[in-house]
């Protein structure tokens, strides 16, 4: 049976049955409910039981002196529903209507029984001018469940944000289902749901399921540019582990590019955890720690940095030492102390991690995993206080030194020339150390705060600008530790420099035969030629 036809075979039967008044007929799943009576009021008013449904509804009949009501109910199967929006849909979020087994539907329909014209305000949806209310019992759990499991709706790249039944009438003129008009309401005790309408026409309980896909692109491009970022960070901690720069400024970079590190890599492996349970909370933990960790030292670094140019001075006669034994401490055991305390009250008071809809509603009938991602549960005040506070505050206070130091670099030849201006070129350094100091300090952080802000369209643009531009902070670390940097820069050609004399030397080294030179004559002639091309 088409649901669209569903109305047509009742008016159809209606017609051959005009001099019924309140007789049921019952079919298989179906019964119909038939009145055929004089009115002369403005309303008409029923009370049904018909199978498990309760139906009330008010049908508005004015002008009309003589109507025929027609109430029918019936279970459909699985088979012959659909769904608003397909889960392979390019949209970023997706709802799934699904029918479960045995699913009832109502339809009220009513005509003028002298000339059987609808009454209705809207010929095309059939929507009655009235409003109904009725209570349908939903199918157990266990056959939802299963029938989730057989449609395979929860897939790898999909995150189920919500499941729950939901009161829907067929818009015939979208040709999907709708909930305009319509307010559901749950019984947590029965399971027993009541839809209350101002509309009278097809009407039915489906299951809502809400769900988020991520762009199989985007993931392809967070695994790209993160494990790109895994090879530039441990370049970046080798070549910084062999500087022979002096003070706490390598100290602090090497830190940060190891928490760096440490946390792209957690994240590749994301897809592997997930599948399990303690897994799972294991790197949410460690994605935490990292991620404020990382938060931390780029603070340090921007502290450092605001000294340093602030105070010149006083932060030359420091000792390095002593500061670099504070920042440590800060940068390592503050995340630690914070995520232990958010992890002990987190899963005492279960706020922590919040499993997914599936694995709540489902697990006692098909297996699936505990949690959709690894991450902390949104919306607590666990996750605002130690995730999303501590960022932002790292994110306004860099940003403020970035000012900062951006001034004083602008303003830093009129301080030399009293009363002298300072000129474009002066302005367009300034400009490029803003530039450079944003990459720096951790100010790419600030996509993530628009990730899952907005519509659908917004939240994938900026999901794949997040995961392109703080996926790729290996490189950029690189670029600004290692590329950019004078010093350190220098001590790489010197060390290629090195490197190319001593392969030469390599070469030039052969075995005497008899005869010829011994290894000491070599060995000096050696030294010789390797002084002569460093003197070049």
């Amino acid at each position: 049976m088409e649901i669209e036809n569903i109305e047509n075979r009742i008016e159809h039967f209606s017609r051959n049955h005009l001099q019924t008044n309140g007789t049921t007929y019952s079919s298989g799943d179906a019964q119909l409910h038939i009145v055929v009576t004089n009115i002369n009021q403005e309303t008409y008013n029923s009370n049904l039981q018909l199978g498990s449904s309760h139906i009330d509804f008010t049908l508005q009949t004015k002008g009309v002196t003589r109507i025929v009501i027609a109430v029918i109910v019936f279970k459909i199967n699985t088979t012959q529903t659909t769904q608003t929006q397909p889960v392979e849909s390019v949209s970023l979020a997706a709802t799934r209507y699904i029918a479960t087994f045995n699913t009832t539907y109502i339809s009220i329909v009513g005509w003028d029984a002298d000339s059987f014209k609808r009454l209705t305000t809207d010929e095309i949806n059939n929507q009655l001018p009235g409003n109904a209310s009725f209570v349908i019992t939903p199918s157990s759990p266990e056959t939802i469940c299963k029938l989730i499991k057989a449609g395979n709706i929860s897939l790898k790249n999909q995150k189920i944000k919500k499941m729950e039944p939901i009161c829907l009438f067929f818009d015939r003129v979208e040709r999907k289902y709708s909930d305009r008009g319509c307010i559901t309401i749950t019984d947590d005790v029965t399971g027993n749901v009541t839809c209350k309408c101002n509309h009278l026409t097809l009407f039915t309980v489906l299951l809502a399921v809400e769900s988020i896909t991520i762009p199989k692109e985007v993931k392809i491009t967070s695994y790209a540019t993160e494990s790109t970022s895994v090879v530039f960070l441990i370049a970046t901690i080798v070549i910084l582990c062999r500087s022979k720069h002096s003070g706490d400024r390598v100290p602090v970079q090497i830190s940060l590019s190891l928490v760096l590190l440490l946390f792209h890599a957690v994240n590749i492996s994301h897809d592997l955890a997930v599948m399990h349970e303690i897994p799972c909370v294991i790197q949410t933990a460690a994605n935490q720690y990292l991620l404020l960790s990382s938060g931390v030292w780029f603070l340090l670094e921007g502290i450092r940095l605001f000294m340093a140019t602030s105070f010149p001075v006083k932060f030359r006669t420091q000792n390095p030492s002593n500061r670099l034994k504070i920042f440590m401490v800060i940068g390592w055991i503050v995340p630690v102390i914070v995520v232990g305390l958010s992890f002990s009250v987190g899963f005492y008071l279960d706020i922590y991690m919040k499993p997914q809809p599936l694995y709540e509603q489902c697990n006692e009938f098909i297996q699936v995993p505990k949690y959709d991602r690894c991450w902390l549960a949104p919306g607590t005040p666990i996750f605002y206080s130690t995730v999303v506070a501590p960022l932002a505050l790292v994110l306004l206070t860099n940003f403020m030194i970035i000012l900062k130091t951006t001034h004083v670099m602008l303003h830093s030849k009129k301080m030399r020339n009293r009363g002298e201006d300072p000129g474009t070129g002066d302005a367009l350094r300034a400009g490029k150390s803003f530039i450079l100091l944003f990459f720096m300090l951790g100010g790419t952080w600030v996509l993530a705060f628009f990730t899952g802000i907005g519509n659908e369209i917004s939240n994938e643009v900026f999901m794949y600008i997040h995961s392109l531009v703080n996926g790729s902070q290996g490189i950029v670390v690189f670029l600004l530790y290692c590329v950019m940097d004078g010093d350190i820069r220098q001590e790489m050609l010197t060390c290629k420099r090195e490197a190319d004399v001593g392969s030469k030397q390599q070469r030039n080294v052969v075995k005497p035969k008899r005869g010829e030179s011994s290894n000491a004559e070599v060995v000096e002639s050696s030294k010789a030629e390797g002084g002569e091309s460093s003197n070049n």
